[in-house]
C-alpha cells in the first residue's frame, strides 16, 4: 500500500518543484497565440494535442511533406490549415511560435530557416541537431527564444533529485551509476545508416542532458559502443569524471528487450547516503534527517506524490504537459527556457566527445 509522504514534505511538492503548475492561470493573454507544427508524426500530434488543450485552438497550422497526410487531415480537421511548404505557411499564418518535430537530420536547416524568417519562439525536439557544430552555428537574435525538447528536466522526480543534490542532502557525491534503456530496436534495420549515430544520440541524449544538468563533466575516461541490429550504436557505455572527482557510469541502449517503455535510472552514492531516481520514483536514504525530506532520513516518493494539481491533460506522461506549459510561460513572459538552445551546448559537446572517444576505443 502506498503511504502518503510526511505533510511537511508535501509543502515543497509539487509547486516549489514546478512553477509551471503553481503559476498557471490559463494564460488568457495567449488566447490569440498562433502556433505552427512542422512535422505531424508522433511528437507533432502529441504537442498539438497538448497545446490545444492548454490554450484552445492555439495550433493554427501543420506543415508536413506527406501529401496523403496533409490532404486527408485537412478534410477532417477544420480548425487548422495544412501545408507542405514551410515558407508558404510563414507568409500566410505569421506564427508567433513554431514547433519542429521532424527527423533529427532536418532540425538544423528548419530551425535556421525559422530564425532567419524572424520567428520569435521556436521549439525543437531532441536532439536539437546532429552535432555540436550545428547547434553552435545557429544564429539567434536577442529577442528570439529557442527551446529544446529535453523533457526529462520537466519530470518532477528529476527536478527533486537536482534540488537534493544541490543542497547536499546525501553529502558529497562519490559515484553515479546511470542508464536509459528501451526495447525500440529489436530487429535488423538500415534506417539509421544515413544518420550515422544511434542510441546515444537518439535516446541517450536525455540521460546525458540530465547528467550535464546535475554535474560539470570534466573528462571521459572511456567509451565504447556495440551494434546489434543496426550499423550504428545500439548500445553505448561510458565512464566519466565530473567536478569533485565524481565518477559516473552511463549506458544508453534501445535494444533492451525487457523494457517495454523507456526507463531512465540514476543512482547516486554520497558521503551521507544514497539516492535512486527514475521517471516513476525517487528513493533517498541518508544518515542525517533533512527538512527537504520532511525531517526524515529515508523517503520514497512515487508519481502520484508529485503530480497533484497538474492539469488533466492525459495524452502522455505529465512531463510533456509541463514542458509545453513551460514553453507557453516563456512566450508569455519572453523568458529564456530552462532547456534553451544555449543550455544544450554542453550536452551536444559531450555527445560528440563520447562518439569520438568510442571510435578510438573500438579501433
Amino acid at each position: 500500500m502506498l503511504r502518503a509522504p510526511d505533510s511537511s514534505l508535501l509543502k515543497i511538492l509539487p509547486h516549489d518543484l514546478c512553477p509551471e503548475i503553481a503559476n498557471w492561470n490559463g494564460y488568457a493573454e495567449l488566447l490569440d497565440l498562433r502556433v505552427a507544427i512542422v512535422g505531424f508524426g508522433k511528437m507533432g500530434l502529441l504537442h498539438s494535442g497538448i497545446l490545444n488543450l492548454l490554450v484552445p485552438r492555439a495550433v493554427k497550422a501543420i506543415v508536413d511533406k506527406s501529401l496523403l497526410l496533409t490532404f486527408g487531415a485537412s478534410r477532417i480537421i477544420k480548425t487548422m490549415k495544412f501545408y507542405r511548404d514551410i515558407d508558404k505557411m510563414l507568409r500566410e499564418i505569421e506564427p508567433d511560435a513554431v514547433y519542429v518535430t521532424t527527423p533529427t537530420s532536418s532540425h538544423y536547416f528548419i530551425v535556421k530557416n525559422l530564425l532567419n524568417n524572424d520567428v520569435r519562439y521556436v521549439f525543437v525536439e531532441k536532439p536539437p541537431t546532429l552535432n555540436y557544430e550545428q547547434v553552435y552555428h545557429l544564429s539567434i537574435k536577442k529577442d528570439q527564444r529557442v527551446m529544446v525538447g529535453f523533457q526529462k528536466r520537466y519530470a518532477l522526480t528529476f527536478r527533486h533529485a537536482k534540488l537534493l543534490i544541490d543542497n547536499g542532502v546525501i553529502g558529497e557525491i562519490l559515484r553515479v551509476n546511470s542508464y536509459i534503456r528501451s526495447g525500440d530496436i529489436l530487429e535488423p534495420t538500415n534506417r539509421f545508416d544515413a544518420l550515422g549515430r544511434g542510441a546515444l544520440l537518439d535516446l541517450g541524449v536525455h540521460l546525458v542532458d540530465l547528467l550535464t544538468w546535475f554535474f560539470k563533466v570534466k573528462r571521459i575516461i572511456k567509451a565504447e559502443s556495440k551494434s546489434v541490429y543496426t550499423r550504428v550504436d545500439d548500445v553505448f557505455r561510458a565512464e566519466l569524471e565530473a567536478e569533485g572527482n565524481v565518477r559516473i557510469s552511463l549506458e544508453a541502449s534501445w535494444s533492451s528487450s525487457e523494457y517495454r517503455t523507456p526507463e531512465t535510472y540514476i543512482e547516486l552514492q554520497g558521503t551521507l547516503g544514497t539516492m535512486k531516481v527514475t521517471e516513476d520514483y525517487l528513493k533517498v536514504n541518508t544518515k542525517l534527517e533533512h527538512f527537504l525530506l520532511g525531517n526524515k532520513g529515508e523517503v520514497v516518493l512515487y508519481k502520484p506524490n508529485y503530480y497533484q494539481g497538474i492539469l488533466p491533460v492525459n495524452l502522455a506522461d505529465p512531463e510533456y504537459t509541463i514542458e509545453d506549459m513551460h514553453f507557453l510561460r516563456c512566450i508569455r513572459g519572453n523568458e529564456e527556457p530552462l532547456t534553451s538552445i544555449e543550455s544544450s551546448l554542453d550536452t551536444m559537446k559531450l555527445i560528440d566527445a563520447l562518439y569520438e572517444k568510442a571510435e578510438s576505443y573500438n579501433g
